[in-house]
């Protein structure tokens, strides 16, 4: 039994005398041991116990090395565009951002049906060009394969083009179109009622200094693209080219206000839109709430009974 006792500035400290047992435990791995632990005046550890306290080091020290290798396993990298995702472009170009960010994995939750969606938000964003070109989208059980919408402001832009595309449907409502141009489309039943209106603007994108880069899309299969917007966003082009749709869902767009619009095809039933009702039945509308400036060019568009199966 020993009493430990400290000297501060001559003075005496005593602490409570303290019982430390020997404690002898065998223990036999391939380590060495040898080696001593500081000396501390007054305070003495058995050999056994120095042994023990070195081994139970070790072990957390493996333990959390194990820890960390799983963990580092498990690590899902974040979506990066056009890989199925929500991509904010409003905040990317918030934070000076050049380039579009990572995106947001979808979550059981909000997107039970298609896991498979590229969705975009494009609110309070600049943005020089969202194009898609050569694509297969589609999946059962949707409402629409290809959905452009501002549910506040409205998105603005100098060009909006579908050329060549095949879908069971087409819808465009609550927009304006400085100019509105339907060239060359085949549809199973039309409805094209535009309200002619002053109030259309020639929307010019003008520089792309400080517009957010968007990479083209070429190739790829997704459930559906959604381009949403929250607030009046700026887009300098939208295109969807040779983009094939397929199962119950089409094409719905509002909320847009643009210099240009053409739907095109670039020959004979290259655009082919319909969902086999009949010709009575429209498949493709532009509806009364599309405000349009006039129509340069509407020529070479028939009806027939046609049908983009599932």
């Amino acid at each position: 039994m020993r009493k430990f006792k400290l000297i501060i500035k001559q003075r005496r400290v005593y602490f409570p005398t303290i019982r430390i047992p020997m404690i002898g435990i065998g223990v036999s791995l391939p380590l060495d041991m040898s080696f001593r632990l500081p000396a501390v005046t007054g305070f003495n550890i058995g050999g056994s116990v120095g042994k023990i306290i070195v081994l139970g080091c070790l072990t957390s020290a493996v333990t959390i090395a194990i820890a960390i290798m799983f963990s580092v396993k498990d690590l899902t990298a974040a979506p990066v565009y056009p890989a199925p995702a929500t991509y904010d472009a409003g905040e990317s170009q918030r934070m000076s951002m050049k380039a579009l960010g990572e995106g947001k994995a979808h979550e059981d939750s909000s997107e039970a049906v298609a896991t498979q969606t590229l969705k975009l938000n494009i609110g309070g964003a600049r943005i020089e060009s969202i194009v898609f070109k050569d694509m297969d989208i589609g999946a059962s059980g949707l409402s629409d394969a290809i959905e452009i919408a501002a549910s506040a402001g409205v998105i603005q832009c100098e060009t909006l083009e579908l050329i060549d595309i095949k879908a069971p449907d087409l819808t465009m409502s609550t927009s304006t179109a400085y100019a509105l141009n339907m060239q060359t489309t085949t549809t199973d039943g039309s409805s094209v009622s535009p309200t002619l209106s002053s109030d259309p603007i020639n929307y010019i994108f003008g520089s792309n200094r400080g517009a957010l880069n968007i990479p083209d899309v070429s190739s790829g299969t997704v459930d559906r693209i959604v381009i949403s917007s929250n607030a009046t966003s700026t887009v300098g082009l939208i295109r969807f080219e040779r983009v094939n749709l397929t199962g119950d869902a089409g094409i719905n767009m509002s909320g847009l206000n643009c210099g240009t619009v053409t739907f095109k095809g670039t020959d004979t039933d290259k655009f082919i839109v319909g969902d086999g009702t009949g010709i009575d039945s429209a498949s493709f509308t532009i509806a009364d709430t599309v405000k349009v400036g006039g129509i340069p060019t509407i020529t070479g568009n028939i009806e027939k009974p046609v049908s983009v199966m599932k």
